[in-house]
């Protein structure tokens, strides 16, 4: 039986933030809470050492997407996923991942991922409403303090809050 690969989004590079030192691992599911931020509204994050990241390259990857899952969500909280935490996991990252292209870097922003060459990004994330020029993350490569005043900041976020449903 032939070995199956997935397109699927792995560990970049160590630019700008990266705090996980493993080799190319494939990103966990965003795990945002309500403090974006901290870095969990717009960093990765390694499912081998739970650490952050900031770019993300998409690869072939030798895992099929039930394999990326248990990767992700094997012991993650103490115990083996069920079957239909598994499930889920796939039907989002299916999602989260369907438009990414073989090769190209891409950066994580409030429930979505974007080409770190996109422009011009009006979107509602899980947590905000975003309005950009271009990647807060790129930009910060060359202004650091750029983070400071845009994902980085509370009161960033906390001024573009969606309303409560």
């Amino acid at each position: 039986m032939p070995m199956q690969t997935t397109v699927f989004l792995v560990k970049a590079n160590d630019r700008l933030i990266s705090h996980c030192r493993c080799q190319c691992p494939p990103i966990g599911a965003p795990a945002q809470m309500d403090c974006p931020w901290c870095g969990c509204g717009w960093l990765f994050v390694c499912p081998i050492c739970r650490k952050a990241f900031t770019f993300a390259r998409a690869e072939k990857v030798k895992l099929s997407w039930e394999q990326l899952a248990h990767r992700d969500l094997d012991g993650k909280w103490g115990r083996d996923p069920s079957p239909e935490e598994v499930v889920e996991w796939i039907d989002f990252m299916k999602i989260l991942t369907k438009d990414v292209e073989l090769g190209r870097e891409y950066a994580y922003i409030d429930g979505w991922v974007f080409p770190v060459d996109e422009r011009d990004l009006w979107f509602e994330g899980w947590h905000a409403r975003h309005e950009l020029e271009r990647i807060p993350q790129v930009v910060a490569l060359e202004d650091r303090t750029y983070l400071e005043r845009t994902l980085g900041s509370q009161e960033y976020w906390r001024s573009r809050r969606l309303q409560e449903q």
